[in-house]
């Protein structure tokens, strides 16, 4: 096997590996922290949030995942977003209980972002 094959399979494995991390119904630490960064950020621009940044982290549990999102505002401010996701769909929605807080204010207490109706 030349420089190429033995490149190819390793891609394929790493593939194989990445892949394997997330279930295949979606829910999955991956998957949901970054659904939950995009979904959140939209939502506290829409509250009038100047988010600069905002990252979030996920870990598996069997039924949910934990979320733990920190950011900044453009002013500096800290922005939190915690809870529990309970269901994933492809970058649209995020469903479970979600708290953001900027400085010391609750922005949003909610059940869910984003539209877990819609067609992938």
């Amino acid at each position: 096997m030349g420089k190429w094959g033995a490149g190819a399979v390793l891609g394929a494995a790493a593939v194989l590996t990445v892949t394997a991390c997330d279930p295949a119904d979606g829910l999955g630490a991956s998957a949901v922290s970054a659904t939950t960064d995009q979904l959140a950020t939209h939502a506290l621009k829409q509250d009038g949030v100047k988010v600069s940044w905002l990252s979030c982290s996920a870990s598996t549990g069997k039924t949910q995942d934990k979320v733990d999102c920190l950011g900044r505002t453009e002013d500096n401010g800290k922005i939190s977003v915690t809870g529990i996701v309970t269901k994933q769909l492809d970058d649209k929605c995020v469903q479970g209980h979600l708290t953001a807080v900027v400085g010391k204010k609750t922005v949003f207490d909610v059940r869910g972002l984003g539209n877990c109706s819609a067609k992938t």
